[in-house]
Protein backbone atom coordinates (compact mmCIF):
# COMPACT_ATOMS: atom_id res chain seq x y z
CA UNK A 1 0.00 0.00 0.00
CA UNK A 2 1.60 3.25 -1.27
CA UNK A 3 1.18 6.13 1.48
CA UNK A 4 -0.51 9.25 0.17
CA UNK A 5 1.62 12.23 -0.70
CA UNK A 6 0.18 14.81 2.12
CA UNK A 7 0.02 13.12 5.53
CA UNK A 8 -2.12 15.20 8.40
CA UNK A 9 -1.75 15.34 12.21
CA UNK A 10 -2.23 11.93 13.70
CA UNK A 11 -5.33 11.60 15.15
CA UNK A 12 -6.18 10.08 18.90
CA UNK A 13 -5.61 6.14 19.14
CA UNK A 14 -7.57 3.43 17.53
CA UNK A 15 -11.00 2.35 19.96
CA UNK A 16 -10.00 -0.61 21.88
CA UNK A 17 -13.40 -2.53 20.65
CA UNK A 18 -15.46 -2.18 17.19
CA UNK A 19 -18.91 -1.75 19.08
CA UNK A 20 -20.31 -4.59 17.18
CA UNK A 21 -22.24 -7.86 18.65
CA UNK A 22 -20.62 -10.87 17.89
CA UNK A 23 -22.93 -11.93 15.53
CA UNK A 24 -23.23 -8.92 13.68
CA UNK A 25 -19.86 -8.76 13.25
CA UNK A 26 -19.47 -12.70 11.66
CA UNK A 27 -22.17 -11.61 9.64
CA UNK A 28 -19.78 -9.06 7.77
CA UNK A 29 -16.65 -11.39 8.01
CA UNK A 30 -19.10 -13.82 5.80
CA UNK A 31 -19.74 -11.04 3.13
CA UNK A 32 -15.86 -10.47 2.51
CA UNK A 33 -13.20 -11.86 0.58
CA UNK A 34 -9.73 -11.66 -0.28
CA UNK A 35 -8.97 -10.41 -3.59
CA UNK A 36 -5.33 -11.86 -5.49
CA UNK A 37 -4.10 -11.71 -8.81
CA UNK A 38 -0.23 -11.56 -10.94
CA UNK A 39 0.96 -8.96 -12.41
CA UNK A 40 4.51 -7.81 -13.47
CA UNK A 41 5.46 -10.65 -11.58
CA UNK A 42 4.47 -10.16 -7.90
CA UNK A 43 1.35 -11.10 -6.43
CA UNK A 44 -1.10 -8.40 -5.36
CA UNK A 45 -3.11 -9.24 -2.31
CA UNK A 46 -5.68 -7.34 -0.65
CA UNK A 47 -9.14 -7.47 0.84
CA UNK A 48 -12.99 -7.00 -0.41
CA UNK A 49 -16.47 -7.20 0.28
CA UNK A 50 -19.71 -7.79 -0.94
CA UNK A 51 -21.95 -4.93 -2.65
CA UNK A 52 -24.24 -7.31 -4.50
CA UNK A 53 -24.65 -11.19 -4.21
CA UNK A 54 -22.10 -11.87 -7.13
CA UNK A 55 -20.62 -8.26 -6.74
CA UNK A 56 -17.58 -7.40 -4.65
CA UNK A 57 -15.80 -4.18 -4.08
CA UNK A 58 -12.17 -3.76 -3.56
CA UNK A 59 -9.60 -1.10 -4.60
CA UNK A 60 -8.38 -0.12 -7.68
CA UNK A 61 -4.24 -0.32 -7.19
CA UNK A 62 -4.73 -3.92 -6.46
CA UNK A 63 -5.58 -4.48 -10.15
CA UNK A 64 -3.64 -3.03 -12.26
CA UNK A 65 -2.25 -5.43 -14.91
CA UNK A 66 -4.15 -8.53 -13.31
CA UNK A 67 -5.69 -10.42 -15.79
CA UNK A 68 -7.39 -12.96 -14.05
CA UNK A 69 -8.14 -12.05 -10.13
CA UNK A 70 -9.32 -14.69 -7.80
CA UNK A 71 -11.15 -13.87 -4.90
CA UNK A 72 -11.00 -16.36 -1.98
CA UNK A 73 -14.54 -16.06 -0.02
CA UNK A 74 -14.48 -16.72 4.15
CA UNK A 75 -16.34 -20.13 3.31
CA UNK A 76 -13.16 -21.59 2.00
CA UNK A 77 -14.30 -21.12 -2.20
CA UNK A 78 -12.18 -19.85 -4.55
CA UNK A 79 -13.60 -18.33 -7.41
CA UNK A 80 -12.41 -15.93 -10.91
CA UNK A 81 -13.48 -12.22 -10.64
CA UNK A 82 -13.69 -10.28 -13.64
CA UNK A 83 -13.58 -6.67 -13.28
CA UNK A 84 -16.90 -4.48 -14.19
CA UNK A 85 -16.06 -0.78 -12.90
CA UNK A 86 -12.68 1.03 -12.30
CA UNK A 87 -12.22 4.35 -10.41
CA UNK A 88 -8.86 5.50 -10.75
CA UNK A 89 -9.09 8.51 -8.75
CA UNK A 90 -10.71 7.43 -5.76
CA UNK A 91 -8.72 3.99 -6.00
CA UNK A 92 -12.15 1.57 -6.36
CA UNK A 93 -12.83 -0.90 -8.21
CA UNK A 94 -16.22 -3.78 -8.14
CA UNK A 95 -15.68 -7.67 -9.71
CA UNK A 96 -18.15 -9.50 -10.99
CA UNK A 97 -17.73 -13.37 -9.15
CA UNK A 98 -20.47 -15.60 -10.63
CA UNK A 99 -21.17 -18.23 -8.25
CA UNK A 100 -20.70 -16.25 -5.13
CA UNK A 101 -24.08 -16.05 -3.83
CA UNK A 102 -22.99 -13.55 -1.25
CA UNK A 103 -24.77 -11.07 1.64
CA UNK A 104 -24.07 -7.52 0.33
CA UNK A 105 -23.41 -5.13 2.86
CA UNK A 106 -25.56 -1.91 2.69
CA UNK A 107 -23.03 1.34 2.25
CA UNK A 108 -23.61 4.98 4.28
CA UNK A 109 -22.40 7.61 5.64
CA UNK A 110 -19.92 8.39 8.60
CA UNK A 111 -19.90 11.17 11.17
CA UNK A 112 -16.46 12.69 12.73
CA UNK A 113 -16.10 9.58 15.85
CA UNK A 114 -17.79 6.48 14.04
CA UNK A 115 -16.65 3.33 15.39
CA UNK A 116 -16.52 -0.06 14.26
CA UNK A 117 -14.26 -2.86 12.41
CA UNK A 118 -12.04 -2.59 9.33
CA UNK A 119 -12.60 -6.37 7.97
CA UNK A 120 -9.75 -6.92 6.40
CA UNK A 121 -7.73 -10.20 5.24
CA UNK A 122 -4.06 -9.86 6.50
CA UNK A 123 -2.32 -13.04 5.44
CA UNK A 124 -4.52 -15.15 7.85
CA UNK A 125 -6.65 -18.12 7.26
CA UNK A 126 -9.66 -15.75 7.37
CA UNK A 127 -10.79 -12.11 7.95
CA UNK A 128 -9.05 -10.42 10.97
CA UNK A 129 -11.69 -7.32 12.62
CA UNK A 130 -9.84 -4.40 13.14
CA UNK A 131 -11.10 -1.41 15.70
CA UNK A 132 -11.21 1.68 14.06
CA UNK A 133 -12.44 5.34 14.86
CA UNK A 134 -13.40 8.15 11.89
CA UNK A 135 -10.80 10.93 13.05
CA UNK A 136 -12.35 13.26 10.56
CA UNK A 137 -13.27 14.17 6.41
CA UNK A 138 -9.91 14.87 4.58
CA UNK A 139 -9.08 15.50 0.94
CA UNK A 140 -5.86 13.49 0.18
CA UNK A 141 -3.65 14.95 -2.65
CA UNK A 142 -2.27 11.59 -4.55
CA UNK A 143 -1.20 10.21 -7.40
CA UNK A 144 -4.26 8.51 -9.61
CA UNK A 145 -4.24 4.65 -9.75
CA UNK A 146 -2.00 3.70 -12.74
CA UNK A 147 -0.53 7.27 -13.68
CA UNK A 148 0.98 9.97 -12.28
CA UNK A 149 -1.36 12.83 -12.32
CA UNK A 150 -2.05 14.22 -9.07
CA UNK A 151 -5.84 14.16 -7.75
CA UNK A 152 -7.87 14.67 -4.82
CA UNK A 153 -9.27 12.26 -3.07
CA UNK A 154 -12.00 12.60 -0.18
CA UNK A 155 -11.14 10.00 2.57
CA UNK A 156 -11.56 9.41 6.28
CA UNK A 157 -8.66 9.94 8.33
CA UNK A 158 -8.93 6.73 10.41
CA UNK A 159 -7.09 5.79 13.18
CA UNK A 160 -6.49 2.23 13.26
CA UNK A 161 -3.72 -0.24 12.31
CA UNK A 162 -3.62 -1.05 8.43
CA UNK A 163 -1.40 -4.03 7.73
CA UNK A 164 -0.52 -5.96 4.04
CA UNK A 165 -3.41 -7.19 2.83
CA UNK A 166 -5.68 -4.57 4.01
CA UNK A 167 -6.15 -2.46 0.66
CA UNK A 168 -9.68 -3.13 -0.18
CA UNK A 169 -10.99 -3.56 3.41
CA UNK A 170 -14.42 -2.89 4.45
CA UNK A 171 -14.83 0.06 7.21
CA UNK A 172 -18.26 -1.23 8.94
CA UNK A 173 -19.95 0.70 11.46
CA UNK A 174 -21.44 -0.84 14.54
CA UNK A 175 -24.46 -1.33 12.50
CA UNK A 176 -23.42 -3.18 9.73
CA UNK A 177 -22.56 0.13 7.62
CA UNK A 178 -19.95 -0.01 5.42
CA UNK A 179 -18.90 3.55 5.88
CA UNK A 180 -15.40 3.14 4.06
CA UNK A 181 -12.85 1.43 1.98
CA UNK A 182 -9.24 1.32 2.82
CA UNK A 183 -6.53 2.16 0.83
CA UNK A 184 -3.29 3.09 2.77
CA UNK A 185 -1.52 3.62 5.74
CA UNK A 186 -0.58 7.35 6.09
CA UNK A 187 2.98 6.32 6.47
CA UNK A 188 4.88 2.62 7.15
CA UNK A 189 3.69 1.35 10.56
CA UNK A 190 1.59 4.30 11.55
CA UNK A 191 -2.04 3.22 13.63
CA UNK A 192 -3.36 6.04 10.83
CA UNK A 193 -4.83 5.05 7.84
CA UNK A 194 -6.85 7.10 4.80
CA UNK A 195 -9.76 5.40 3.71
CA UNK A 196 -12.72 6.24 0.36
CA UNK A 197 -15.84 7.26 1.65
CA UNK A 198 -18.23 4.93 1.02
CA UNK A 199 -20.51 7.69 -0.51
CA UNK A 200 -18.15 7.60 -3.42
CA UNK A 201 -18.29 3.57 -4.08
CA UNK A 202 -22.07 4.15 -3.92
CA UNK A 203 -21.56 6.48 -6.58
CA UNK A 204 -19.61 4.45 -8.76
CA UNK A 205 -21.83 1.71 -8.46
CA UNK A 206 -24.49 3.87 -10.14
CA UNK A 207 -23.11 5.17 -13.15
CA UNK A 208 -21.43 2.15 -13.96
CA UNK A 209 -22.76 -1.25 -16.48
CA UNK A 210 -21.65 -3.70 -14.09
CA UNK A 211 -22.85 -6.35 -16.44
CA UNK A 212 -19.95 -5.59 -18.85
CA UNK A 213 -16.41 -6.07 -18.67
CA UNK A 214 -14.25 -2.92 -17.83
CA UNK A 215 -10.72 -2.22 -18.86
CA UNK A 216 -7.58 -2.39 -16.57
CA UNK A 217 -4.43 -0.36 -17.09
CA UNK A 218 -1.20 -2.24 -17.05
CA UNK A 219 0.82 -2.53 -14.53
CA UNK A 220 3.43 0.45 -13.24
Amino acid sequence: MRAPLDDPPDPPPAPAHDGMSDWRRSAVVASTVRVTGHSCGVTREGSGFAVGADLVATSAHLLLGVDEPQVELADGRKLAGAPVAFDPVNDLAVLAVPGADLAPLELGDAADGAVGALVGWEGEAAPEPTPFRIDRPVTVRIERVGDDERVERKSWLVAARIESGDSGAALVDGDGVVVGVAYAATRRDADVAYATRATELQRLLEVSDLAAPTEIPDCR
